[in-house]
């Protein structure tokens, strides 16, 4: 085997139907089952996190009815900036943070954009310059253009946070995206981060991701514009953009804080095994060899570290829900409202897994109906975080997938 392959061989070989493609936790389970693998075992390592990822937009080209200029403009509720308009149509910026003047705290961009990739008609409302205001319903069918362009995302290396200052306001009512409930003083942590199957994590140098690379965005193709938003040699993240069309629903999303409305994306990039350097990046990179910052909500400064295996290793898989152990709370169900994606429903005593990410939110806030499920390891759920961190040995509260710099994600897939 040479000691140098080229992307056209790895192309050629996947045409053929002669490719060997393992997923990232595929490859890190052969890796500590003491396999060493040699070049030409395997051809490509794919990589992928699933995160809320703040730094969201979509451009909607909406027709409209009326030939009258449009000044103001919402979807579903959702202002909207009106970029560009003419010949019918109005092109609009749709922010993934925004929240519905209908439902707030409810429905945002995250929401209207996963209802329009399901096939769901949105409401358009507009307001001409005269003050009049026009109706109109529209779907993804319908718009000529529908892109997302997102500015932070597969944040590599992110913290994990702590009450650590035992600020007042994090024990009681903590007005924060990093924290879905209360944080008492160093018993709860907040952590963020999909560690071994981070696509950056897998290629620090930049050898195959980079402006131009072709990558899955909510599993539509979308490609690489360049560097994210606030990313530094610590903590990098990508630019990214991919037309709506083709992406699939289950894979984005909504999701609700305290703080409000977010969005959250998938991102999946394949890592072609060019050389023997590649295959040792991909070998080393494993959860218990990547540091995570542990820092106080409050200034966000490290104050320990641990490592993603203190977090992943042993995870429970996916939350289960039994609705005959349901405990019939007499104000509200707090798996219900806890739970950032909506995905349970109290009345019909049903947890909607195509919605869930198992953040582990309902289960550390409700003692009845959800539970934390099995098989496979490594796809998320809340435990205990041991050993690294015994000055703060705290029960993980809200684990998620991979962050956005400014965000909380939610639980990791591949």
């Amino acid at each position: 085997m040479p000691a140098q392959r080229s992307i056209a061989e790895i192309n050629e070989r996947l045409a053929r139907g002669d490719a060997v493609v393992m997923t990232a936790m595929e490859f890190k389970q052969e890796v500590r089952n003491g396999r060493r693998f040699r070049l030409g075992d395997v051809d490509v390592v794919t990589t992928a996190t699933r995160a809320v990822m703040s730094g969201t937009s979509a451009i909607l080209g909406v027709p409209l009815d009326s030939g009258d200029p449009a000044r103001r403009i919402w979807v579903n509720g959702l202002p909207c900036l009106v970029a560009e308009q003419g010949d019918g149509q109005v092109d609009v910026v749709v922010q993934g943070t925004a929240e519905s003047r209908d439902f707030p705290n409810g429905y945002g961009g995250g929401h209207l954009l996963r209802d329009l990739v399901s096939g769901k008609t949105a409401d358009v409302e507009w307001e001409s310059a005269d003050g009049r205001t026009h109706h109109r319903t529209t779907s993804l069918k319908e718009l000529p253009f529908a892109r997302i362009y997102s500015f932070r995302n597969a944040y590599r290396n992110y913290s994990a946070f702590t009450n650590a200052r035992n600020r007042r306001s994090y024990r009681e009512h903590p007005n924060t995206i990093f924290a879905n409930r209360a944080l008492p003083w160093m018993k709860a942590l907040t952590v963020s981060g999909s560690g071994e199957l981070n696509p950056l994590e897998n290629d620090p140098e930049g050898r195959v991701i980079h402006p131009g690379t072709r990558v899955l965005v909510n599993k539509a193709e979308g490609v690489v514009i360049g560097s994210g938003t606030r990313a530094s040699r610590h903590g990098p993240n990508l630019s990214l953009a991919a037309d709506l069309r083709g992406m699939d629903p289950e894979f984005m999303g909504g999701f609700k804080t305290r703080h409000g409305m977010e969005i959250t994306n998938s991102v999946a990039i394949p890592i072609p095994v060019l050389d023997e350097s590649v295959l040792e990046r991909l070998s080393q990179v494993l959860d218990e060899n990547v540091e995570m910052d542990i820092a106080d909500l409050a200034d966000r400064v490290p104050f320990t570290r641990a490592t993603y295996a203190d977090v992943w290793d042993g995870a429970a898989l996916w939350v289960d829900f039994d609705g005959d152990r349901c405990i019939v709370c007499s104000f509200q169900c707090p798996a219900e409202y806890f739970c950032p994606m909506g995905a349970i429903s109290w009345r019909e005593k049903r947890i909607d897994q195509t919605l869930c990410v198992a953040c582990g939110a309902c289960t550390a806030n409700c003692p009845g109906a959800p539970s934390l499920g099995g098989g496979m390891r490594r796809r998320g759920g809340s435990a205990n975080l041991r050993s690294a961190i015994a000055r703060c040995r705290s029960p993980t509260v809200f684990r998620t997938g991979d962050a956005s710099s400014n965000s909380q994600p939610t639980s990791r897939k591949n």
